[in-house]
């Protein structure tokens, strides 16, 4: 498979392990050892928390040795739509069908989209029974995606379904400890800066990193110290 676009800076060795999403790593870990341990592994959690992180670092690894298919369901609903109008249809069962391991990211996005659902819950069927890995995220729990057919719902259901939750004061600030290891230039952002960024962002690991290459960004330019005031 050509599709995959994997970013070899999110890998498990880079992805910040705490008390928030320790069983998500633990199980993304265990299926790139064993496939179909947990089939499929559904990740949930809201914006921002590691889900794409975690489910590219599965891809990076299982696309050592096996067939992967790593996209967004926005992204498969483009393919839809375009052979749709090709009238390609089985090119596109073809292409999606065969992988030994499908990625599917934000999938709350099928919701409410029945011609979707139905292809994607053939897609699913066909992998799985071939013996297959599926891996999900979302940004809520299954029973939680309005107009989600049962179906579909209750296969999402039949493995492992875990979350991600907001990271504790001690990971954030080892994220930000992480983040600062790697500023360009060597900037050095002060552990009394690295601590209001994480006592004030608190939800969004987006957000967290992003205020840390504000400060280190402005110190780097500048050749001033890393302003709290630029953290938030």
């Amino acid at each position: 498979l050509n599709y995959n676009r994997f970013d070899v800076n999110n890998s498990f060795d880079n992805f910040m392990v705490g008390e928030s999403n320790e069983l998500a790593y633990t199980a993304a870990r265990k299926i790139c050892v064993q496939s179909s341990r947990y089939n499929p592994l559904f990740i949930y959690s809201p914006v921002g928390m590691g889900k794409t992180h975690l489910l590219n670092a599965i891809g990076l690894e299982i696309n050592k040795s096996k067939k992967v298919m790593f996209i967004s369901a926005e992204r498969f609903m483009y393919h839809f739509i375009r052979s749709i109008k090709n009238n390609d249809m089985v090119k596109f069962k073809d292409f999606f069908r065969r992988a030994n391991v499908f990625i599917i990211d934000d999938i709350q996005f099928v919701g409410g989209k029945e011609a979707m659902q139905e292809e994607f819950f053939h897609t699913f069927n066909t992998i799985q029974q071939a013996g297959g890995q599926i891996v999900l995220s979302s940004d809520r729990p299954p029973d939680s995606i309005p107009t989600l057919e049962d179906r579909l719902r209750s296969r999402f259901k039949m493995g492992l379904v875990t979350d991600i939750q907001a990271p504790d004061l001690e990971t954030r600030l080892a994220i930000l400890s992480k983040k600062t290891e790697e500023n360009p230039g060597g900037i050095v952002v002060p552990d009394e800066v690295l601590q209001f960024i994480a006592e004030n962002i608190t939800e969004n690991i987006r957000e967290l990193e992003g205020a840390q290459t504000r400060v280190a960004a402005y110190a780097n330019l500048t050749h001033a110290p890393c302003p709290k005031a630029l953290a938030i």
